[in-house]
This record gives C-alpha cells, structure tokens and sequence, in this order.
C-alpha cells in the first residue's frame, strides 16, 4: 500500500489512490487500514473489491430476481443448460456460464421485442417511421404489464 501511495501521489500530487483487490486481498487491507489509521485509513486509500467479485455480486442479485420466474425452467425445456447448471446460473457459481446464460436471455428477448414492434406495425399498416423506443413507450402507457 505505501508503495502504490508514493506513485499515485509522484503521477498524480493530492490524490487519494484507488486500489481494487480480489476478496482474500480486501480483508488484509481492511486490517491494514484500521492498524494504521494515520496513515492507511479511508481518507488515504479507497479500497474496493475487484472486477470478478463485483460482477459475481451483480450476478447473485440477477439470480435472486430470476428465482422463481421460470427462467430456469426456460433454459431446460430449450436445452440451453441442465437442471443443475440452470440452477447455479441462480447463485452464479460459475461466471463466465452465468454471464453468458444472461447473454442469450437479453439477446432473445430483445429479439422478441422487435418481433413484437414489427408485427404491431404490420397489423396496424404503420410506416416505418415508428422506432421501437417509441413503441415501447406507447405499449408502457396503454399497459401497465407491459411496463
């Protein structure tokens, strides 16, 4: 830590320096910190966990909204994933499936959207000049579920 404050305050005089450590890392410098208030405490250094943990947190929320949804149920009837797998998209054990897992699911429902919109258009012999943002905020005052 002291040598990560000796070259943000050489690259960068005055700042406070920011450092992102994986989770075995954080509780060390935690304690560093409360060791040595005067010179390590959070006026002198940000700390924050690193991009995997965070993205792992995010994730877990994800699979916390999603529980009970049919989402998982969604994935196994379309042999996307296991059951098993499916579920541990839920507690994001495994990132890089889960990321992807939300991937498809993003990317399927956009596409269903823009279905929708295009249908709606055809259906109501709308021209083209209808974007799907507008529609989407049309559909969002007419239907409170489609909100």
């Amino acid at each position: 830590m002291n040598v990560i404050k000796a070259a943000v305050q050489y690259l960068n005089p005055g700042k406070t320096p920011v450092v992102a450590v994986d989770q075995p890392l954080y509780s060390v410098a935690k304690q560093a910190q409360l060791n040595w208030l005067e010179t390590h405490a959070e006026e002198h250094f940000v700390l924050m966990l690193g991009d995997h943990h965070i993205e792992m947190a995010t994730l877990s929320v994800l699979g916390d909204w999603l529980e009970d949804s049919g989402w998982i149920n969604a994935l196994v009837q379309l042999n996307i994933a296991s059951a098993g797998v499916a579920n541990s998209f839920l507690k994001a054990f495994h990132v890089k499936r889960t990321r992807h897992a939300h991937h498809v699911t993003a990317s399927t429902l956009y596409t269903l959207l823009q279905n929708a919109c295009n249908l709606f258009k055809e259906g109501e012999m709308i021209e083209d000049t209808l974007t799907i943002e507008d529609w989407c905020k049309k559909r969002s005052a007419f239907s409170p579920q489609f909100h």
